[in-house]
This record gives C-alpha cells, sequence and structure tokens, in this order.
C-alpha cells in the first residue's frame, strides 16, 4: 500500500486542525486590533480597526466552517 493511501484516512482531520488554528490566529488578532490587548486600541475610523473587525468576523465564520472559500479569500 501507498504511503498517500494510508495517510488519506487522516486528511479530514488535518483540514479540520488546519482549519480551527487558522480561524484561531485569524480571531486572536481581530480581537487584539480590536479591543487594543496588549497594545493600546485603534480609533473606529482607522484601517486597523476595519482589518481587526475583518479579522475577527471571518476568523469566526472560518471556525464555523462558514462560507470559507470566500472568506479566505477576503482574508487572504
Amino acid at each position: 500500500m501507498s504511503l498517500s493511501k494510508r495517510l488519506s484516512i487522516y486528511q479530514p482531520a488535518a483540514l479540520t486542525a488546519l482549519r480551527l488554528m487558522t480561524a484561531l490566529l485569524f480571531i486572536e488578532h481581530g480581537t487584539q486590533k480590536l479591543f487594543g490587548f496588549p497594545t493600546a486600541p485603534y480609533a473606529i475610523t482607522t484601517l486597523f480597526f476595519v482589518a481587526g473587525l475583518i479579522e475577527l468576523i471571518g476568523g469566526i465564520l472560518i471556525l464555523l466552517g462558514l462560507f470559507t472559500r470566500p472568506v479566505a479569500f477576503l482574508l487572504s
């Protein structure tokens, strides 16, 4: 049996782990920009605030598995 066939049974679990870690990283950076921990929060009208909002909402959507492809495109 080839290596790719033996590893194919782990593909769903690996993709789930990758999706969860990516979502948590986006949520972390989004909350850092929005809530100001460990740095000072940004004003609502700045580009950093908008980026934080996109990262937070996009990370939550990826974590839930909703609209993953369009959200990943926007976040990239």
